[in-house]
């Protein structure tokens, strides 16, 4: 046997002999055929043999020599049988040149030939022609007769039988399998459509072929049935067919995933290059490609756990990258594939399914525990392309026990650090990516949903805690807890989920405003809702007001993307629906929810409205206010409004509409809402005020350094206002004080001198006025007079119609103790301004408005003057008999003489509008004295004889010289009127 081993190996040597001297590959082949002939017998090489005809014989001759030693070394091992000869490195290398001449020069060449010859196969582009081919039949003869042989060269004896241990068997299954693969596929699959006598189907072919295909591991199988696929000449359509089907069927084996990707990328780490895209999405098809024998769901309930499979922690970077590809493909909407609802529902239930209380669907075949789901989850989003797509696919359905697990990883010291920080950035990546309707919508569902437990074991597994026991954590408080101060503000000591505390700092993390200033205004409404009515769970409400104080603590200041208050829109449209008073009829005891037709709520309460008996201790305390639920809302979105103003330096009414109605609806707040209320109220005006006023000047342009100066002060006392510290706001108010006082000659302080800034800072007196600090109450009245020495009649017109406007009719009697406060504080203010006009005053006329004040009381209210009457009556007398005008003191043209309609400002007491006043109120006291006379007898004694004679005279003169045509008639009529009183004191 060595001899025969021998010279077959010598025989192979012939064939790659290199140590000829000729420079023609034709010629050495033939020298290397003939000098092969010589050793074993045969026909002699023609010399017009072409080049392809020489390699095909050639390798015909390989595959002879290889199947000798086959025939030699592959004998079975057993004790009756002489052992095999061992073979050496240098005849290994031999032999594996001549399987590879064999198969290249041979089974190729015929393959292409007889794929050109198959009926409706064009021929493949990059194929070359043959100038010189044989006939068909002797291609596919040719072609049949060397897969033979290379299949019984595996296989000797048959289908069933053994298969030689050699490394020849090694080397084909590990180099040549393609090479192997496709004719026999082609020759043992032919369709009967295709056959005929000269083109007959290799039947051997089948069942050798698959269980070669049993031989080899998956890996070899997907990277040779690959090949074939793409291999050039693309094979026949049944070929195709029959790779995918069997390539189907490798997938579905245990490693069956993990080798298509190391068949496609490589089984070792390799960074992505131009092509790896491509890579991808061939693999994809691959995953999608269903398997012509299988059902669709069973397909995919297979393999997509295997594809989960390559993201776990111990597979290579380029698996989890490929298996993250190919879920997220998976499921995306846009994927071109019929089965894209059932891929899309198994991929969903594979990687969500530990996180959901449903039953595990049929024909799932594993279950991921939440450990591995968690860290796939993980993989997943980090390896994909950032989709939002994906992981909003993701995340969203499963997102309140995902915030669940973080809460209790958050709680449980054993959690490993590095997962809790990647899985506390899945959740913001979630949280950046979210739209703001359905993060909205999937973190009002956290609030909802019930606490799931977890439990973490010292091995870092994570498991749901059905078990666990759910007492009151107010079981264990006890006073000794408190004493020493273990419980602060941020303690969830009645066990409220989600923790208020951990909810918003998961708020703050994901940074988004828009969000969460949509959240915030939600749990307003929700909690206003839950204070009405009374089937609502109090713990509820209790919930909602600890996350709006942590939501008002952590996220009202700082950047604006995690600042609720720099995108107010929401909040200021729901500050307006708090603060409007609802119709009559929705004043009831309980609400609609949101989703009813009919009003939320009421804001204010009917005074005869009964008050309930509940309440806390300090209800019973005498003068108490009781704060409602509506006055609490209140209060609450009062407070939310300055801290909006606070927040966002540049919002005014100017900007933002809706703050002009704000402002009106606060009017009634800052004069009949409780002690607290009324003053957060005046305050919010009063930045409101501030606020508009300072956008309003910020066109304004300076003409010289002094007025700059002054712009800058004014300015800066607009800014000092809108503080929410009294000390900072009064100091502002004296600094405006201060720029709106006259000037002395000495003083060199920069006066404000711009007229159209009046409005503005005398609206912010008059809100300062209504303080109830002392001190901003005197810098404001100060103000007010100060501006009236600076700006004149129009500043002094306002505080009068401050002082006594809306007395007409039944006004009077409608005012509150709140409105006369007010009253007498502007009133205070208008002494002061009285006080420092001095001789003065009668630029302004304020006399003649006085009598005609005056006037106006003793028509409202007679009785009331009475005490006053008999002063009143001589000080009109003697402002008639001073300060008429005589017809013959005047001389000249009267159309030439000052009138109060040429002179307004005038400071002459000499016009006629004084003494008209004065003879209307003196004419409305006669004339009321006279009705109580008749009317009760009250009054008759009130004038004195020496004052009706004193009036006749003097009215009588008035009504005869006056230079007034007016005034002579009224004093007529009011020496009637005199007469007419005498009459009624004697009784006639």
């Amino acid at each position: 046997m060595p001899n025969a081993l021998f010279v077959a190996l010598s025989d192979g040597a012939c064939l790659i002999d290199s140590t000829g001297s000729e420079h023609d590959f034709k010629m050495a082949l033939t020298r290397r055929l003939t000098n092969y002939y010589a050793r074993c017998g045969g026909r002699e090489v023609h010399e017009t043999s072409s080049l392809e005809d020489i390699q095909l014989e050639t390798a015909m001759a390989a595959l002879s020599v290889v199947t000798r030693v086959q025939e030699i070394i592959g004998v079975d091992e057993t004790p009756d049988v002489e052992q095999p000869p061992l073979i050496g490195t240098r005849d290994l290398k031999e032999l594996g040149t001549l399987l590879s001449i064999a198969f290249r020069w041979g089974v190729e060449h015929l393959y292409a030939r007889a794929l050109l010859a198959l009926p409706h196969t064009p021929p493949a582009s990059t194929t070359p022609r043959i100038s010189e081919m044989s006939s068909q039949s002797e291609d596919y003869a040719s072609l049949t007769t060397m897969t033979t042989n290379l299949l019984h060269l595996m296989f000797p004896d048959g289908f069933q039988g053994r298969i030689p241990q050699t490394l020849i068997t090694t080397m084909i299954l590990e180099k040549h399998a393609m090479d192997l693969l496709k004719p026999s596929m082609m020759l043992g699959w032919l369709p009967k459509s295709l056959a005929s006598d000269l083109r007959p189907v290799l039947d051997i072919a089948r069942p050798l072929t698959t269980r070669f295909l049993n031989f080899l591991s998956p890996l070899q199988t997907i990277t040779a049935l690959g090949g074939i696929l793409s291999s050039t000449p693309h094979p026949p359509p049944y070929v195709r067919r029959l790779c995918v089907s069997l390539l189907g069927q490798q997938l579905l084996k245990p490693q069956g995933a993990r080798s298509l990707c190391a068949a496609v990328f490589g089984e070792n780490e390799s960074p992505a290059d131009d092509t790896w895209i491509e890579k991808l999405q061939h693999i994809t098809r691959v995953f999608l490609t269903v398997p012509s024998a299988t059902k669709p769901e069973e397909y995919f309930n297979q393999i997509i756990p295997r594809i989960v499979a390559l993201l776990a922690p111990q597979e290579s970077a380029t698996n989890k990258r490929a298996a993250a590809y190919v879920l997220s493909r998976m499921l995306s909407a846009d994927i071109t594939s019929p089965h894209q609802d059932v891929i899309s529902r198994i991929a969903r239930t594979t990687l969500l399914r530990p996180f959901r209380d449903s039953e595990l669907d049929e024909g799932m075949v594993s279950k991921l525990s939440p450990s591995s789901a968690l860290t796939t989850l993980i993989t997943v989003v980090s390896n994909a392309d950032p989709s939002p797509t994906l992981i909003s696919a993701l995340l969203s359905p499963i997102l309140p026990t995902l915030y669940s697990l973080l809460y209790h990883m958050d709680q449980i010291k054993t959690t490993d650090p590095s997962l809790r920080e990647s899985f506390r950035g899945l959740l913001v990546t979630w949280g950046k990516i979210v739209g703001t309707a359905e993060g909205l919508e999937i973190l009002w569902s956290i609030i909802q949903s019930e606490e799931i437990k977890w439990t973490v074991d010292l091995e870092g597994n994570i498991d749901r805690d059905h078990m666990s026991e759910t007492s009151n954590p107010l079981s264990l408080l006890t006073p000794q807890d408190l004493e020493a101060g273990e419980h602060n503000l941020d303690s969830n000591i009645l066990g409220l989920y989600p923790n208020p505390n951990h909810f918003v700092q998961f708020l703050k993390t994901i940074d988004r405003a828009d969000i969460s200033s949509d959240f915030f205004v939600k749990l307003l409404e929700m909690y206003r809702d839950s204070k009405t009515d009374d089937d609502e769970d109090p713990t509820r409400a209790l919930l909602y007001l600890q996350i709006i104080m942590q939501m008002q603590a952590q996220l009202t200041e700082g950047k604006p993307s995690a600042n609720i208050l720099c995108k107010p829109t929401h909040l200021l449209s729901f500050i307006k629906h708090v603060l409007e008073p609802q119709l009559p009829a929705s004043r009831q005891s309980k609400v609609h929810r949101p989703d009813s037709n009919g009003p939320i709520m009421r804001i204010y309460a009917d005074q005869n409205d009964e008050v309930s008996d509940e309440g806390d201790s300090d209800d019973d305390t005498p003068g108490a206010e009781i704060i409602t639920a509506e006055g609490e809302m209140i209060e609450t979105s009062v407070n939310l409004l300055l801290s909006i103003l606070e927040a966002n330096e540049d919002l005014s009414a100017r900007n933002a509409p809706i703050l002009n109605d704000i402002f009106s609806l606060l009017e009634p707040l800052a004069r009949e809402g409780s002690e607290t209320l009324r003053l957060l109220a005046r305050e919010a005006r009063m930045v409101m005020t501030a606020r508009l006023a300072s956008t309003s000047s910020g066109k304004y342009t300076s003409r010289g350094e002094e007025e700059e100066s002054a712009h800058d002060i004014y300015q800066k006392s607009l800014k000092l206002l809108q503080d929410p510290l009294l000390p900072v706001r009064a100091h502002g108010l004296l600094l405006l004080r201060q720029l709106v006082t006259p000037s002395t000659p000495e003083a060199k302080d920069p006066k404000l001198t711009d007229d159209t800034l009046v409005p503005a800072i005398s609206s912010i007196f008059l809100q300062a006025i209504q303080d109830d600090d002392s001190y901003m109450f005197l810098n404001a009245a100060q103000g007010l007079a100060a501006m009236v020495d600076r700006f004149g009649k129009d500043v002094l017109r306002m505080l009068v119609k401050e002082f006594a406007g809306g007395l007409d009719g039944l006004g009077a009697s409608n005012l509150t103790q709140r409105d006369l406060d007010t009253r007498t504080r502007v009133g205070e203010a208008l002494a002061a301004v009285i006080r420092r006009c001095g001789q003065t005053l009668g630029i302004y006329a304020l006399r003649t408005s006085s009598l005609s004040l005056l006037a106006d009381c003793e028509s409202t209210s007679p009785l009331a003057m009475l005490p006053y009457a008999v002063d009143l009556a001589s000080a009109m007398l003697d402002i008639l008999q001073l300060e008429f005008v005589s017809i013959k003191s005047t001389s000249g043209d009267d159309s030439e003489a000052p009138s109060m309609d040429s002179e307004p400002l005038s400071a002459n007491a000499k016009f006629p509008p004084l003494r008209r006043a004065a003879l209307h109120f003196l004419v409305l006291m006669v004339r009321e004295t006279t009705k109580q006379v008749y009317e009760s007898s009250f009054g008759v004694e009130l004038f004195p004889d020496t004052f009706v004679r004193r009036a006749n005279t003097i009215l009588g003169y008035i009504a005869s010289v006056d230079r007034d045509s007016i005034v002579r008639v009224m004093a007529r009529e009011a020496v009637e009127d005199l007469d007419q009183l005498s009459k009624a004191m004697f009784g006639l």
